[in-house]
């Protein structure tokens, strides 16, 4: 066979796999397109918060109710911890508003870790926040049905797991205020301000803005 023979098979094979490549890249793209447009059917929210802090507590006010009203449209994670920080891995932990808040910091984050249902997630923290301290977490899991064995969990090392997890989650977004209100993973300031104001407004406003509302629904008019 002549090389000119050889050179004409070698560029319709080359052609071939490039072709091929193509197809395969294009084939990709589609499947992450896909993906990212299933991934956002929804509003994602990062909610980093402290078990005793008033402006937290405040806060549950206006989540309790929206998160019943829009949850269909909402990814809520909970994050217990605050401007709380850790010591040798875990042995210790300092929260800002004493060890009251560490022990409650540690149940919640125990409680939430039980269960994926958000809606029991959001009803036990709410109930939870506005009890004086954590002796109520047995009855608020149970009104949010869910049954976990909270003092084993706060009392081992899960507890100090869950609560290393929570520092991690908390220290990507270096928080100056707690409550901190993230919404898809990226801190805006003044999303943040209007969400203390107005946190029904603000998840409207980024539902409509991010066409996650069906044409014609009547939820946020």
């Amino acid at each position: 066979m002549g090389s000119v023979h050889v050179n004409i098979i070698l560029t319709v094979l080359l052609i071939f796999l490039v072709w091929q490549g193509i197809k395969y890249h294009q084939s990709l793209l589609r499947k992450i397109c896909q993906h990212s447009h299933f991934q956002m059917k929804q509003l994602h929210i990062t909610l980093l918060y402290e078990s005793l802090c008033p402006d937290s507590r405040n806060f549950m006010h206006q989540l309790g109710p929206v998160h019943e009203e829009l949850q269909q449209y909402m990814d809520i994670q909970l994050v217990p911890f605050g401007k709380s920080r850790s010591e040798q891995s875990g042995a210790i932990f300092h929260c800002q508003h004493g060890p009251a808040e560490c022990e409650g910091n540690r149940v919640q984050s125990c409680v939430i870790s039980s269960t994926a249902n958000q809606s029991a997630q959001v009803k036990f923290v709410v109930c939870q926040m506005f009890a004086l301290d954590s002796s109520r977490a047995d009855q608020c899991a149970s009104e949010a049905g869910l049954r976990t064995d909270v003092d084993h969990c706060a009392d081992s090392e899960s507890g100090t797991k869950l609560q290393l997890q929570a520092e991690l989650v908390t220290k990507l977004y270096q928080p100056s205020f707690i409550p901190t209100i993230v919404y898809n993973g990226v801190f805006n300031q003044q999303l943040q301000d209007h969400s203390l104001r107005d946190f029904r407004g603000t998840v409207c406003h980024l539902l409509r803005q991010q066409n996650l509302l069906p044409s014609g629904s009547p939820v946020c008019q």
